[in-house]
């Protein structure tokens, strides 16, 4: 992405340095748009004039100042972006990325008992590209990101982690990670190159007495997730697909219309498929416009505790207008929608601007959705449909 100078300042803005300036266009993008109008019980404009007067060493003085700021608003999903995270997240977001073909996610609960790991280890490779310089030099899911060109990555968030890993196309990077099993970490020297993340994947099935049934995974909701969907629906139903299976486990959101745009193809017209309230408590209302061109084939959703955000609305709109079976385990409970405010620099700040509710005017956040049939199921394609076959022969009967 292109870094841009500082632009024109308002006069009464002229005496403050570029530090203490992106520090005031910080709070005021959180002011213009955070969801709480108490901003956490605090005196917000005070913070203000605070902020503006300190002194600040350098920049990443300043980008300390915000990240401080925006942890007093007691909102875990208002953050602060860094240049090179801001790119990250936007290439996620578009589907296009200069790097080496892997998603990073969170350790939590990804790390085995055989894996000789550091304490504080954060990161692992989630999903590896095929065909990708990631998946040439060896990597696979679940290794552990150590380190990417000697600099640790210990107690970095995935974002903070991906960013380190993005560069260059043509550029070499040294990464350090280690895997189940070995007692030593590994070295794979990678050279990086343009990878598009396939979001959408699909495959046809056997189902319950040989019916043909579509598998789709979404790994993650961006500006293209609905039309890919749609394209796969459309191959899947050409191949003689009679039922369709979704999976959403892992899925942590991204593009909130995204996951409104997949449930209009399943839904009838006018079906309610969330309600977003603003800071003014204002409400808005998202439905299906017209039925969808899938509104009558059986349809299940698999789902775990990752499946958030975009993947709630999805799969909340489902289960609200009985249009599909949950199956799996109760989702993560991320009911709140973000938008991100690039600042003069080329840093951003990702700010909470509204509270969504599901078509019965459910709030699910911090709570999550249950489904209704709970069971794990394998994570290939073949073996989760044997897992779920009982439940599509049920869908298929009605």
């Amino acid at each position: 992405m292109a870094r841009f100078p500082f632009a024109a300042r308002p006069a009464a803005a002229k005496q403050l340095t570029d530090d203490q300036y992106l520090v005031a266009e910080a709070w005021r993008k959180a002011d213009a748009q955070f969801v709480d109008r108490t901003f956490a019980g605090q005196d917000w404009f005070k913070l203000r004039q605070t902020l503006v007067k300190k002194k600040y060493e350098d920049r990443e003085a300043a980008y300390e100042e915000i990240r401080a700021m925006l942890g007093s608003l007691g909102d875990r999903y208002t953050r602060f972006l860094t240049p090179a995270m801001y790119d990250a997240v936007y290439s996620v977001a578009t589907g296009d990325v200069a790097g080496i073909g892997c998603e990073i996610a969170s350790s939590d609960g990804q790390i085995t008992s055989n894996q000789k790991v550091a304490k504080d280890a954060t990161v692992v490779f989630s999903t590896i590209v095929e065909g990708s310089p990631a998946e040439q030099a060896g990597l696979r899911p679940g290794d552990v990101l150590e380190e990417v060109d000697g600099f640790s990555l210990r107690g970095l968030s995935p974002e903070e982690a991906a960013a380190k890993v993005r560069g260059a196309v043509g550029s070499r990077l040294r990464l350090t990670v280690s895997r189940a099993g070995e007692a030593e970490p590994l070295v794979k020297l990678i050279t990086r190159a343009p990878v598009k993340l396939a979001g959408v994947t699909s495959s046809l099935q056997d189902g319950p007495a040989k019916t043909k049934v579509g598998y789709v995974r979404i790994k993650q909701f961006s500006t293209t997730t609905a039309t890919d969907v749609a394209a796969a629906l459309e191959q899947l139903t050409a191949k003689g697909a009679k039922a369709f299976v979704f999976d959403l486990r892992g899925n942590t959101g991204g593009y909130f219309p995204g996951g409104v745009d997949v449930a209009r193809l399943f839904l009838r017209a006018e079906a309610p498929i969330t309600y977003v309230v603003d800071k003014r408590d204002q409400t808005t209302t998202y439905a299906a416009f017209e039925d969808g061109a899938y509104a009558n084939v059986p349809l299940l959703l698999l789902v775990d505790g990752k499946t958030a955000s975009a993947s709630e609305i999805l799969s909340s709109a489902m289960q609200d207008n009985a249009r599909a079976t949950l199956v799996g385990e109760q989702t993560f409970g991320k009911a709140v929608i973000q938008t991100v405010e690039q600042l003069n620099d080329g840093s951003a700040v990702v700010v909470s601007i509204a509270k969504y509710q599901t078509p019965k005017r459910t709030d699910i956040n911090r709570k999550g959705i249950a489904p209704e049939v709970l069971k794990a199921c394998p994570p290939k394609d073949a073996e989760a449909i044997q897992c779920v076959e009982g439940d599509l022969k049920s869908a298929l009967a009605t």
